[in-house]
């Protein structure tokens, strides 16, 4: 589907083996630049920074509680790929500081230009959908961060809630991608995500065959009048049989084919190279 825009909207790093001599420099550096001090909490990281500049914003993390105590712990920044640039002389000095940066995880968005109500999503996995002020979610809310969790929302309406006007029609998706191994940032274009196998994707493109029954229920779905788990196992079977006829999206084939663009700037600001070799060679170098 040549007509599915691509994009990142949030990009999370990993830097390995940063000394606490070295992070409470930074922390120092924190309070004179932004006058701000960090938030102490008591689960996944110790030390949390939410640094700005101009309109644009960078996270930062220390110090994972399940890290023995050491003199060197985990530092995670998170921000837009598009931010990165903004924060450049920290992520120089980051990774002078640090032994090793891997990725740690994305959103990536799919932006389609079709109505909401034309975009249908089925779980593969049994994953329950949820509606919240007109947005899709499939998983829980402790799952926002976890592999293949999936937002699926009118991103018309909301640019137009944020005073910002756009022709023609986007419905936007968003999936998490989280891969279970360390995959070192320079290498990360060789990983492209895959999704298939967790979510089923068609845009309707024609219904007026489909059986009136069939029809309502799909609907009901697509306006968010119902659930799937409303449905039974039978019907929720056959829906998805129908959208099989419907223009089925391919996940994994779209991130393929644009995840070397989407990534390259990410690499190239936070580590300075982009490597074409697996990591097994990397290593092996």
């Amino acid at each position: 589907m040549n007509n599915v825009q691509l994009s990142i909207d949030k990009v999370s790093v990993k830097y390995q083996g940063v000394t606490v001599n070295f992070y409470n420099q930074l922390a120092l550096s924190f309070r004179d630049w932004f006058d701000i001090k960090p938030a102490i909490r008591h689960k996944g990281y110790v030390y949390h920074w939410n640094l700005t500049l101009d309109d644009a914003y960078l996270y930062l993390r220390y110090q994972p509680w399940w890290q023995k105590k050491s003199l060197k712990y985990t530092l995670q920044i998170e921000t837009h790929p598009d931010h990165l640039v903004k924060f450049q002389q920290l992520l120089v000095a980051l990774y002078s500081h640090s032994q090793k940066v891997y990725f740690s995880r994305c959103e990536l968005a799919f932006d389609f230009p079709y109505p909401m109500s034309n975009v249908f999503i089925a779980s593969n996995t049994g994953r329950n959908m949820n509606i919240y002020e007109g947005t899709r979610y499939f998983g829980r809310k402790d799952e926002s961060k976890a592999h293949a969790f999936c937002r699926n929302y009118d991103k018309k309406a909301e640019q137009i809630a944020k005073g910002i006007q756009e022709e023609g029609e986007r419905t936007r998706v968003e999936l998490v991608y989280r891969p279970d191994e360390k995959i070192p940032l320079e290498s990360i274009i060789q990983y492209p995500p895959k999704f298939n196998d967790y979510y089923t994707c068609s845009v309707i493109t024609e219904l007026q065959t489909v059986r009136a029954e069939k029809r309502a229920m799909i609907l009901a779905l697509q306006h968010g009048l119902m659930t799937p788990d409303e449905l039974s196992k039978h019907h929720r079977a056959s829906i998805k049989e129908i959208m099989s006829s419907q223009q089925l999206v391919d996940f994994d084939a779209l991130a393929a084919q644009h995840w070397e663009d989407l990534m390259t700037l990410t690499c190239a600001l936070v580590c300075g190279r982009v490597s074409h070799l697996p990591v097994q060679e990397v290593h092996a170098g």
